[in-house]
């Protein structure tokens, strides 16, 4: 690729979080309400953040987050230039179903509740908890998904393959250093964390891509036809205070200042990988 794709992901998952790493926390409003924060406050930011930048994101919703919420799916898709993935209906850590079909279940009843409301298919998964089960790929490749965001071995685009088995899954890798729930996911309830200085997660999110932008220039001044990308996380509930926003937003003015970048959705990148591939 002659720019290096630079894709902004958020997981809005809403009170899911919560919900799924406790089903107590279901009696517990104060905990609920972190999540209704990223659902009432931290979203409205968010785009209204990107809108005026123009920059194009990549949002994965959780099927219940929608069922509960349905001005999520509307507010996203207002803006006619981002893209809706995947996250599972309940956010329920894959590894944790009792069965393949318990899975496979959970991500159809997503589907049917989210490509309704957007017209059209639903193309890349990302899993709760950045993980997968042993029955997980075969469901992806059953219901026709086109490209993940859940693999951290690389900072290359690639063809998916795990457990020895192959796909034609493009995979867009990721990274707990690049995500803001490694530095301010923070309740009573997640004892032991202790929320990150503002400027110290921005200069790692800068150093990140300054470094990853420096081995794309090399590797493209080298003849070489990089597949280096960029590949931040965030959450509305997290990113969306408005402290962690203005981070989020002078990163944007960084990376916007060097000229061989694209700002891209996950599907745009997906379609100019398997173009060259």
């Amino acid at each position: 690729m002659k720019k290096m794709p630079v894709l902004l992901t958020f997981d809005v998952d809403g009170e899911m979080i919560w919900r799924n790493r406790d089903p107590e926390n279901a009696n517990r409003p104060v905990t609920l309400s972190l999540g209704q924060y990223g659902i009432h406050r931290g979203l409205p930011r968010l785009l209204k953040l990107l809108d005026n930048y123009k920059i194009p994101a990549t949002f994965f919703v959780p099927g219940m987050t929608a069922e509960m919420y349905p001005q999520v799916i509307t507010s996203i898709e207002e803006s006619g230039i981002h893209e809706i993935g995947h996250h599972s209906y309940s956010h329920k850590f894959p590894d944790m179903f009792p069965s393949k079909e318990a899975e496979a279940e959970d991500y159809a009843k997503a589907s049917e509740i989210i490509e309704p409301m957007i017209g059209r298919k639903l193309t890349g998964y990302r899993s709760p908890a950045w993980e997968f089960s042993r029955n997980t790929l075969s469901i992806l490749k059953d219901m026709g998904i086109e490209y993940s965001s859940n693999m951290m071995g690389t900072d290359c685009l690639q063809y998916l393959e795990i457990f020895g088995e192959k796909s034609d899954i493009v995979e867009i890798p990721i990274h707990w250093v690049l995500d803001d729930a490694a530095f301010w996911l923070y309740s009573v309830r997640l004892q032991g964390k202790s929320m990150q200085s503002l400027d110290n997660v921005e200069r790692c999110w800068i150093d990140e891509f300054d470094g990853l932008y420096n081995e794309f220039i090399e590797e493209e001044e080298d003849g070489i036809d990089s597949d280096i990308v960029y590949v931040l996380t965030c959450h509305p509930q997290i990113i969306g205070r408005p402290s962690r926003l203005k981070v989020l937003e002078n990163v944007i003015k960084h990376i916007r200042q060097f000229p061989n970048v694209e700002f891209m959705t996950c599907p745009e990148v997906v379609k100019a990988f398997k173009e060259k591939n």
